[in-house]
């Protein structure tokens, strides 16, 4: 497949955006505090209060309220510190972009920017320009005389052409659900319901589309984008389908291939298209006439109203993702799409038709909540608890309708928690000792990042996989010499499953080692690196309750290693996920920093960090000692 056309625009493109930014000067100069700005986001309102005039733009605080739920509501996160010179936004994509105090120019995944002026601190907080930092959520400020409007938009759109089709993916800074407002033998048009700073017209001449052209309207308030798309004669398209939750996908076959045909309809927005016109019509569809969410006592219900026979199957995903969605097969959503803000113990709602005959209801948790499903003769019910929850099943199915069996009119989702709540927030806040017992108390498992087919990060010939095998082996070595056990998920540079494996074959390869073995403690070694120079330390890594105190202990002692401590981060990795004993992923170094770099092909501070890692080993297992943990 070969990309032969690619729309990128960025919001605030221009005539007026080129001048402000040949009117910036590369340091800020000091900045006046604004008034506190007020913005509508998906009907809900954001004050912004960290907020100052720089050079004709926008400065906001990194420790604005108004900002962080900003960050929070769209799925991205901020990495900073008091102290540090880098500030990096990881959208929901994920993309990550990458602000320098003092330096206009900034990155956004592999795409170099410039900025209206350079971030810049102020007291104990850093500045960042407002304008650019919405244009890497693909956001924007509108005005429309009533107020402020934070606009999504429809940022890119990537055409790609493999042999007599094209497919067109739309991405944007909310969840896309094109429409298809009208179609001809010539063309056909789609509505999305974002704005958009991209516009005119460009050529493709292949799979039998010869043009796309894009074109503003609606207001700012209810935004619309117009995508046209000119056909070839005999050229077909299909049913715009989602690929996620902010990418859609536009399909398209020259005259003569499989592709579906277009229908011969003048006007299409009435009813979806089928994917093709020799396609046998489903047998009494079900319909989702409606998905409401109403609080209670214990935290909130949601309701999918049904009308007719329908099999579902939900699926959630571990704490710290906590999402958790059903899919209900053969069946039609009957209104327009909803993506909504919920309250605690929700986040939000999105309910969409992901194909022809699947709709979607999906959730986002504030945690790991308690939940249950009830199918009954009129749909399902969804009930979420305040209550957390350490562990519950990820998946499970049945039926809604005149199908429903008795045995299926309560489906439990979650168990309920042991022991009051069942809440774990404490571990977010600091240390507490493990209840895994291992069944080796003395062995100690070290995975060396990558290896094999598998190089990692790269450098000047240097690579992750090489740096990691050997840190691990002056581990292993100094933990065998204080009287450890020891088992390398691979001692040397092999794939652990086999070559040219698939990402979770290769994983759960590593996390067999630990857990079949039944060792007391497991340990991943890589080095970081990123698309620029920028970042440099070391991190730790978690993702379960019970590696917090492990992790406090071998952070405390690599702080000392010569390099900056980025601390520790929870974050969804899966051999820290999927060990049973307490683990943590070391990122020791960055490959992508010159400093860093030089750390890291240094002999002698490899092996201090090695002993760092195995007196911080020592140090846990002196303070939870086997022998002090509760059983299972």
């Amino acid at each position: 497949m070969s990309s032969i056309s690619r729309f990128i625009a960025r919001i605030g493109s221009g005539a007026a955006a080129a001048a402000a930014l040949a009117l910036a000067v590369a340091f800020a100069v000091p900045a006046r505090a604004d008034a506190p700005l007020i913005a509508t986001y998906q009907a809900q309102s954001i004050r912004f209060t960290h907020l100052a005039s720089n050079n004709g733009a926008t400065a906001i605080g990194v420790a604005d309220p108004g900002f962080l739920a900003l960050l929070r509501t769209v799925g991205a996160t901020m990495t900073w510190k008091p102290g540090d010179r880098y500030v990096l936004i990881t959208t929901a994509v994920p993309v990550v972009a990458s602000f320098s105090v003092g330096d206009r120019r900034y990155d956004v995944g592999t795409i170099g920017l410039q900025a209206a002026f350079a971030p810049y601190q102020q007291g104990s907080e850093v500045y960042l320009p407002f304008d650019d930092v919405l244009r890497t959520l693909d956001l924007a400020l509108r005005s429309d005389g009533a107020g402020s409007v934070l606009q999504p938009q429809l940022a890119t759109l990537d055409i790609r052409a493999s042999g007599d089709r094209v497919s067109v993916v739309a991405h944007g800074g909310a969840a896309l659900h094109p429409r298809i407002l009208d179609a001809t033998a010539n063309s056909v048009t789609y509505e999305f319901d974002v704005g958009t700073a991209m516009g005119g017209t460009r050529p493709v001449n292949a799979g039998g589309v010869r043009s796309i052209a894009i074109a503003q309207s609606g207001t700012i308030r209810d935004p619309r984008t117009l995508v046209t798309v000119a056909l070839a004669p005999g050229a077909s398209y299909a049913v715009p389908r989602s690929n996620d939750d902010r990418d859609a996908v536009l399909e398209f076959g020259a005259a003569g291939t499989a592709a579906p045909p277009a229908p011969s309809v003048a006007n299409a927005s009435a009813a979806p298209l089928a994917p093709s016109s020799n396609a046998a019509p489903a047998a009494s569809p079900a319909v989702v006439t409606g998905v409401t969410v109403q609080p209670t006592a214990d935290g909130s219900t949601v309701t999918v109203s049904v009308t007719g026979n329908a099999a579902f199957e939900w699926h959630r995903l571990r704490d710290p993702d906590n999402r958790f969605w059903v899919d209900i097969k053969g069946a039609q959503l009957s209104g327009p799409p909803i993506d909504q803000i919920e309250p605690d113990p929700l986040i939000s709602v999105r309910v969409r038709q992901t194909d022809p005959s699947t709709v979607r209801v999906a959730l986002s948790l504030a945690g790991p909540k308690s939940l249950a499903v009830s199918p009954g003769t009129g749909g399902l019910t969804v009930d979420v608890g305040h209550d957390e929850v350490a562990d519950a099943p990820r998946s499970g199915s049945g039926t809604v309708g005149s199908v429903v069996s008795a045995g299926e009119q309560t489906a439990l989702v979650t168990p309920a928690p042991a022991g009051g709540t069942g809440s774990d927030d404490s571990w977010k806040f600091g240390p507490h000792g493990p209840t895994y017992v291992p069944t080796n108390p003395r062995l100690i498992v070290i995975d060396p990042g990558h290896g094999g087919s598998d190089r990692g990060a790269m450098r000047g010939g240097v690579s992750e996989a090489d740096l990691a095998l050997d840190m691990s082996k002056r581990l292993r070595d100094i933990l065998v010499a204080r009287g450890w056990q020891v088992q390398m998920t691979h001692d040397t540079d092999v794939d652990v499953y086999a070559p040219d494996d698939t990402p979770h074959e290769e994983l759960q390869a590593r996390v067999d080692v630990a857990n079949n073995a039944g060792a007391r403690l497991f340990v991943s070694i890589h080095a970081n690196s990123f698309i620029n120079s920028g970042p440099y330390g070391t991190t730790c890594y978690i993702s379960k309750p019970s590696d917090v105190a492990f992790a406090h202990f071998v952070e405390r002692q690599l702080s000392s290693d010569g390099t900056k401590d980025d601390g520790i981060v929870k974050s969804h990795l899966y051999v820290t996920l999927h060990t049973l004993m307490p683990a943590v992923l070391v990122e020791t170094a960055f490959l992508s920093n010159p400093n860093d770099f030089a750390l890291l092909t240094s002999a002698a501070w490899r092996q201090k960090v090695a002993q760092s890692i195995a007196d911080g080993i020592d140090q846990y297992t002196q303070t939870y000692p086997v022998t002090k943990q509760p059983a299972q």
